[in-house]
């Protein structure tokens, strides 16, 4: 696509405004701009303009070439390297150089420049002059040594020459040409006609008020300008109730759904508005702000739209089956994927932030800032954040496992970035702060191998010798090979504590695999037995027993006494 000016130039060939010089050929389109001294800088300004307005007006006495296009382009780059963008946004440089080049060159065109042997020139600067600026007399118009930077060295026309370029045009636009230009008023046509693609004369065609200028364009202009953008939102508006409607049905169309909005607002801003901005030939203040308005939706748009990549990846990956949904393996997926995805955004914020011209370092200051204001305000979210860290990496628990934590006894339901929710064994739910979690005990039951049993039976204190042989033995046999043994943990049985009210028999017995209601199924087998086969030995159990002392306190007097 040719730039504006170009674009322009080559639409208003038709519109009679012609002179009879010649153009200057382009003998070599990759030489840039020569400005080792303001001499040269003004010259190549000077000529390069003029030969490029004269290859407009011969393009437009014949039918347009691919040769003419490509001797505009290599004369359009050479006058804007002679100009000191550096104080203009990145994304705005394009537009604004064309619309210097053309405040320039009808303001060189108009006033008295001295004569060229004059400006200090290459010899002048070989002699040590150390020269650093140079001002066209009786003006403002500055070219200036850059000190540092790509152009380092280079004598440019300033930027605050740059910046008031209109300015010095609308001052000197009453002026006579002091010599007769390939073509005049170049200005006025960047207010009316369009680009490339756009014919004369279908300008020239639309009724005498479309093509009034208000605010620097045509009214057609505006009614197009505008008339795109209101298709553009009603298109949008449009693909964002479609989505919502029908993105639910299957979960692959839902990100699909979220992904249509974003993506058609980054192709408006990214290629419609600027292609139409061209194809129209908006210019001036206009045309900037469209260019860098498009830049900043095209960013924050394609922000979004991976923002929702890098999150449906991460939800991806976390419907494995091998992840557990609720886990927290699952949420510091979640985690690192909200991470990228920040990280993504504020790199592409940045990018944008600097190619519309915010300055960076006020950017940098103000998203510190924040964070510290934000980090302030979420202390405990974000030791809970390192709590949850630490039980990822010494996974105490995880969800469906039975756990005894705090006093809380129950099923681990969920485990999140901020807190693990246990039901407990009544129903209840607690939410427990992963802070807290990852530093008290935790007892995890569901990964015992075995389940023991520790137990006493207690027999009478009159028991004999015989009878608690007698009674070892009966409980000896019914543990042994009972179900779920392990051959490396046999039960045990010992006769090993005298009471004051019974003769204490202890069992010890491991069930395995650790299933706690068939242990208690097997638990009850043998407590059932071991009735049994002591009622039929006459082997008698010590009834639990208590003693009672009551004892007068002189104080209060007899608590058996009653009173008359």
């Amino acid at each position: 696509m040719p730039t504006l000016v170009t674009g322009l130039a080559l639409v208003m060939l038709g519109s009679g405004a012609h002179h009879s010089a010649d153009a200057q050929p382009v003998e070599h389109p990759l030489e840039p701009a020569v400005t080792s001294s303001p001499r040269e800088t003004l010259r190549t300004f000077v000529d390069s303009s003029e030969s490029k307005w004269g290859v407009v007006r011969d393009e437009g006495e014949g039918q347009r070439t691919k040769e003419g296009l490509q001797k505009l382009l290599a004369l359009d780059a050479r006058i804007k390297g002679t100009l000191d963008l550096s104080e203009v946004a990145p994304e705005a440089r394009s537009a604004t150089a064309d619309d210097v080049s053309v405040y320039l060159y009808e303001v060189l065109s108009r006033i008295q420049r001295p004569p060229i042997e004059e400006i200090p020139g290459n010899d002048d600067l070989e002699n040590g002059a150390g020269l650093e600026s140079w001002t066209l007399p009786h003006t403002e118009i500055r070219i200036h040594r850059v000190a540092k930077g790509p152009h380092a060295g280079e004598f440019l026309f300033d930027p605050e020459t740059v910046d008031r370029a209109k300015e010095f045009y609308e001052r000197t636009r009453h002026l006579p040409y002091r010599e007769a230009p390939p073509i005049e008023n170049v200005s006025s046509f960047l207010e009316v006609y369009g680009g490339w693609n756009l014919p004369i004369t279908w300008v020239d065609a639309l009724p005498g008020p479309m093509r009034t200028v208000a605010w620097g364009q045509a009214i057609w202009k505006w009614v197009g300008l505008l008339g795109s953008l209101l298709l553009a939102l009603v298109l949008i508006a449009v693909f964002f109730r479609i989505t919502r409607r029908h993105g639910k049905a299957r979960e692959g169309r839902r990100y699909l759904s979220r992904l249509a909005v974003p993506v058609l607002l980054f192709a408006v801003a990214a290629f419609s508005i600027p292609w139409l901005a061209e194809e129209i030939l908006l210019s001036g203040d206009v045309a900037r702000w469209v260019k860098l308005s498009s830049t900043a939706v095209a960013y924050l748009s394609l922000a979004w739209v991976l923002w929702i990549v890098i999150l449906t990846i991460g939800e991806r990956i976390v419907s494995s089956p091998r992840i557990q949904t609720e886990g927290l393996d699952a949420s510091l997926i979640r985690l690192t994927a909200r991470l990228i995805a920040i990280a993504v955004v504020v790199v592409l914020v940045f990018q944008g932030a600097t190619a519309i011209g915010i300055p960076l370092m006020g950017l940098v200051a103000s998203v510190s800032i924040g964070g510290l204001a934000v980090a302030l305000a979420a202390q405990d979210t974000l030791k809970s954040v390192l709590g949850s860290l630490t039980i990822f990496i010494d996974q105490p628990y995880r969800v469906g496992e039975r756990i005894i934590a705090g006093g809380y006894d129950g099923v681990v339901e969920r485990i999140g970035l901020r807190s693990t929710g246990i039901r407990q064994l009544d129903g209840n739910v607690t939410s427990i702060p992963n802070e807290k979690m990852a530093a008290m005990e935790i007892e995890n039951v569901d990964r015992r191998q075995n389940i023991r049993r520790k137990t006493r039976l207690r027999m009478a204190a009159g028991s004999s010798e015989a009878q608690v042989r007698e009674a070892l033995a009966i409980v000896r046999e019914i543990v042994e090979d009972h179900e779920g043994m392990s051959a490396d943990r046999p039960p045990r049985v010992y006769f090993d504590e005298f009471n004051p009210d019974s003769l204490s028999i202890v069992i010890f017995y491991w069930y395995e695999p650790a299933d706690y209601w068939a242990f208690c199924e097997l638990a009850e087998r043998i407590n059932l037995e071991i009735v049994r086969r002591f009622g039929e030995a006459g082997i008698e159990l010590a009834p639990p027993t208590s003693t009672m002392r009551i004892s007068a306190d002189p104080k209060r007097g007899d608590p058996l006494e009653h009173p008359e």
